[in-house]
């Protein structure tokens, strides 16, 4: 699991804030992030079929910080967030093998 396993990502790099009696709900901080993870992980949550509400706030342009509110339906919350992370890299993996792929690479037309 990418919570937990901290070979993935530093305890420094993740802070879950709030009260850790109800799992339905956690507010995560992530470290050295910006809008990009943000965004990209607030949609991929909101088309979790357990997903309530997920939200994101950078609290300052001059600081890494991006803080993911996330409230489930009944599932944990750790166990939603997991899914949501483990999809996006599914997807940035998918992007990038296409990108990479001999056909994705178009013939551009040159300046004449």
């Amino acid at each position: 699991p990418i919570l937990k396993n901290k070979q993935n990502m530093p305890e420094a790099d993740l802070k879950i804030l709030g009260d850790q009696a109800d799992l339905t709900q956690r507010t995560y901080l992530f470290r050295d992030e910006d809008h990009t993870l943000g965004n990209s992980l607030r949609h991929v949550l909101m088309n979790n079929k357990d997903t309530e509400f997920c939200g994101y706030s950078v609290p300052h342009p001059s600081e890494s910080l991006v803080n993911i509110r996330l409230q489930t339906t009944g599932k944990p919350a750790d166990e939603v967030m997991e899914e949501g992370l483990t999809d996006l890299a599914n997807i940035c993996d998918s992007i990038k093998t296409q990108l990479m792929a001999k056909d994705a690479t178009p013939e551009w037309p040159r300046a004449t």
